[in-house]
């Protein structure tokens, strides 16, 4: 019997662990760079965590969402997203006694039940943000500040940033009755999505794909048109905030986010070197009352999230490469003629590993030429080579893959001069 991966899952290996190790690092070093710290939740809640963070008209707690009961009858949910995880773990642990704002980090494996299609996946992986207990419009701008960095540290460029203000719960409540009023006339003309979203969701049909929607929301009422005073000026201090830090941003009349709990700020980064229906490269805002829905304070806080496959699909699509680990550029592949060899050559292998040298040997004794065609295509640099010469003698011989030179060592009296050619590779 074959057996296949479930639909919607992907097995990682070779070039696409590299890309997926180089985002996470350059994630988690830019983090730290704006003091965030890391916070790990359980892959599953109670259903509740979810139906109540994310909305129960959402499209993900509706459709997409993997529940289960469990052996005691109790609802579980494979989380699908990562902000409502982290704000129960700040509410349950009372971590937001400490210092405010609190700002936490997550890297994690989500799960939503939708058709797959390239770059969403059914299991995938998230990376994320969350500040909480600041209403300070500075802060949205330093999470909008944190995402913008992060994209341009990963190699991407030509990036448009969008940003909008879905209001506060007053202005944009009346603003949904407003807008509910001028979709009556057009209902029959809507797709059955837009026409299940009203009255339920209705911002969310700002995201139909559809162009016969699309043709009627261009000239529904802007939300922008709406805010109260309170909300226009919170807007107005990210954009200036935003323009001292030189980073250029479209104002997006149109942007909504697919979660109830967003208030205020909400804004996503785009590529405009991708197809424009695939171009999203991640996303957040602002929400002002979920710490209080979960039973915390009322504490304003602000995150964003990325889809870590969705970013290495793109990255390689653009043609993005990795910026190498300069103590990683120069790798040793220890070719041994003979398993007569093996003491010797784990005292070469013991050597290297020791001071951090990438280093492999070949434990299925092949000839030369294999050996050495094998060493390139798996990018090792260097070549060592233990014959019976070498290993009757304590010497090495040592190819040098880039330039084709050659040298011999002795191993018991040029240990340094082996370690040199590795840490300094100007050396000769």
């Amino acid at each position: 019997m074959i057996y296949n991966s479930p639909r919607g899952t992907s097995d990682y290996f070779g070039e696409s662990i590299k890309y997926i190790d180089f985002i996470i690092k350059t994630s988690k070093d830019l983090f730290k760079l704006y003091n965030y710290s890391e916070i790990i939740t359980p892959h599953f809640e109670y259903t509740e965590v979810f139906s109540r963070g994310i909305g129960e008209n959402s499209d993900i707690v509706k459709k997409e969402m993997y529940t289960f009961l469990d052996k005691k009858g109790r609802s579980l949910t494979l989380r699908p997203e990562g902000t409502a995880s982290v704000v129960r773990a700040v509410v349950e642990r009372k971590l937001y006694s400490e210092n405010l704002p609190l700002k936490l980090f997550y890297i994690g494996n989500m799960f939503r039940y939708e058709k797959p299609q390239k770059g969403r996946m059914r299991e995938f992986k998230q990376i994320g943000i969350e500040a909480i207990g600041s209403d300070n419009p500075a802060i949205d701008a330093e999470a909008i500040w944190l995402l913008h960095n992060l994209f341009d540290n990963l190699g991407f460029k030509n990036l448009v940033l969008y940003i909008n203000s879905i209001g506060c719960s007053e202005c944009r409540r009346n603003y949904i009755k407003l807008l509910e009023e001028y979709l009556k006339p057009y209902n029959e003309q809507l797709c059955d999505d837009c026409k299940n979203r009203i009255g339920k969701n209705t911002l969310r049909v700002f995201d139909c794909k559809i162009q016969t929607c699309k043709n009627i929301l261009a000239n529904a009422p802007k939300i922008s048109n709406y805010l109260c005073e309170s909300c226009r000026k919170h807007l107005k201090d990210v954009f200036s905030i935003l323009d001292i830090l030189d980073i250029k941003y479209v104002h997006n009349e149109n942007l909504v986010r697919g979660f109830d709990y967003y208030t205020r700020t909400i804004f996503e980064i785009i590529s405009k070197d991708i197809d424009s229906t695939q171009n999203a490269l991640g996303g957040g805002g602002r929400y002002d009352y979920l710490i209080k829905e979960f039973g915390g304070p009322e504490l304003s806080s602000i995150g964003f999230a990325i889809g870590l496959e969705r970013t290495m699909l793109l990255m390689q699509e653009l043609g993005i490469r990795l910026k190498e680990d300069e103590n990683n550029l120069l790798s040793a592949y220890l070719i041994s003629m003979s398993n007569e060899f093996n003491s010797y050559i784990f005292k070469i292998l013991k050597f290297l590993r020791k001071n951090k040298i990438i280093c492999d040997s070949n434990f299925n004794i092949k000839n030369i030429s294999k050996e050495i065609k094998f060493a390139k295509l798996n990018g090792y640099s260097h070549i060592l080579i233990i014959g019976e010469d070498e290993f009757n003698n304590n010497l090495i011989t040592i190819k040098d893959l880039n330039n084709y030179t050659q040298m011999k060592i002795s191993w018991l009296d040029e240990k340094n001069k082996l370690l040199n050619l590795f840490k300094n590779p100007d050396y000769k």
